[in-house]
């Protein structure tokens, strides 16, 4: 007996345009799906089940595919429905078709019920007919959505079709922007976990001249700048971070010369660097410079301070050799350190002492001095260093 299916609805679009504003204002993946969900439930109302599928085809365990209600099955039971889906083929050899309805594919409801994919999977999930919308990357799906309606619910009608178009744009766009955000601080930390552990302090200042970001040598360098040498040792450096006031006051003086700019005038970064020498402490150097990577950009400018101990360069000559240099300069300025006291002779314990940490720390900078000068022993670092 064919299930009664209730009369098609016209949906007014004030129930589902109000949903349109959430969507352009996502800026993460959950959030997006949080607003594409309640919009095609309005816009597409009566449906039993909402889809969105994010990331192309072949890239396997990389997609996100979102469902409403959850479904709680197996990898096998989801792989195995992707094996015999019969949307997955039609896709493939219709490249960049914008949508589809399920009856163009699988035919007149009596014909679908008696396939294998409705009874294992449409069955189990409550739905016989529904309609998709697509976008692409060349010729490469990266997002799609589904929306789906039961037995007892009408199939879709031209104006829903009609209707789909009209919204996929306004879907498409959320999804692009999303991604692109995603990609940006994907980037972001890649730069960030690279210059986290290099032997040079940075720090990123955004306009009100807070800390975006600042590396493990920046902490230690700019303790020392505050401290002195000798007490920045007794101190830990996350802890007692602050930027120095002399570097403060240069970005201060650059921010006021922009702050200066005429407005009605095409903004010009400031050209080169302020380098700021450490008023008493010799070889320990900053630099100054304006962030602003683009002409025409919204966002208010930054700084970026590069902090440098070049202490060992004030050396006398016959206490360094240029060899000698050079390869200190392929580690941190802690390791360096480190490395001049195991030359004296030090022990970890003594080491440790007179640089006030603790002899597991010293340990561990040992061990990653070691490894980046290519080392096994103390008696190879000695013979190295000669």
């Amino acid at each position: 007996m064919t299930a009664r299916a209730t009369p098609p609805l016209s949906v007014n679009p004030a129930r589902w345009e109000e949903h349109l504003f959430p969507l352009h204002a996502a800026t993460e993946v959950d959030a997006l799906w949080r607003a594409v969900l309640p919009l095609l439930r309005a816009a597409f109302a009566p449906c039993v089940r909402v889809t969105l599928f994010l990331g192309h085809f072949g890239m396997r365990e990389a997609r996100l595919v979102f469902t409403d209600p959850v479904i709680k099955r197996s990898a096998d039971w989801y792989r195995e429905r992707g094996r015999i889906n019969p949307f997955t083929a039609h896709i493939r050899s219709h490249r960049r078709i914008r949508h589809y309805v399920f009856r163009d594919i699988v035919g007149p409801r009596e014909k679908f019920v008696q396939t294998e994919f409705y009874q294992r999977f449409a069955r189990v999930e409550k739905w016989d007919k529904g309609m998709s919308g697509l976008c692409w990357e060349g010729d490469e799906v990266k997002s799609m959505f589904s929306v789906y309606r039961s037995p007892r619910q009408p199939d879709f009608v031209p104006e829903e079709v009609a209707r789909l178009d009209a919204l996929l744009p306004h879907i498409e766009t959320a999804i692009d922007r999303v991604q692109k955000l995603q990609e940006e601080r994907l980037h972001r930390k890649v730069l960030e976990e690279f210059n986290r552990y290099i032997p040079v302090g940075i720090v990123l200042l955004d306009w009100e001249l807070k800390t975006v970001f600042a590396n493990n040598e920046a902490l230690k360098q700019c303790t020392v700048w505050n401290h002195g040498r000798l007490a920045a040792r007794g101190l830990v450096s996350r802890e007692w971070f602050e930027l120095p006031a002399s570097l403060r006051a240069v970005c201060e003086q650059i921010r006021g010369g922009i702050m200066g700019l005429n407005a009605k005038d095409r903004f010009a970064v400031p050209p080169g660097l302020k380098r700021v020498p450490h008023p008493d402490l010799p070889g320990r150097k900053a630099s100054v410079s304006v962030l602003h990577a683009t002409p025409g950009l919204l966002a208010k400018p930054g700084f970026m301070l590069v902090l440098e101990d070049r202490s060992h360069e004030e050396e006398p000559a016959a206490s360094l050799s240029d060899g000698t240099q050079r390869l200190l300069w392929t580690v941190s300025p802690s390791e360096r350190e480190i490395a001049l006291l195991i030359c004296e002779g030090a022990s970890n314990a003594e080491i440790a002492r007179r640089l006030s940490k603790s002899v597991l720390t010293i340990k561990k900078q040992v061990t990653s001095l070691f490894a980046k000068l290519g080392v096994p022993s103390r008696a190879r670092l000695m013979a190295l260093l000669r």
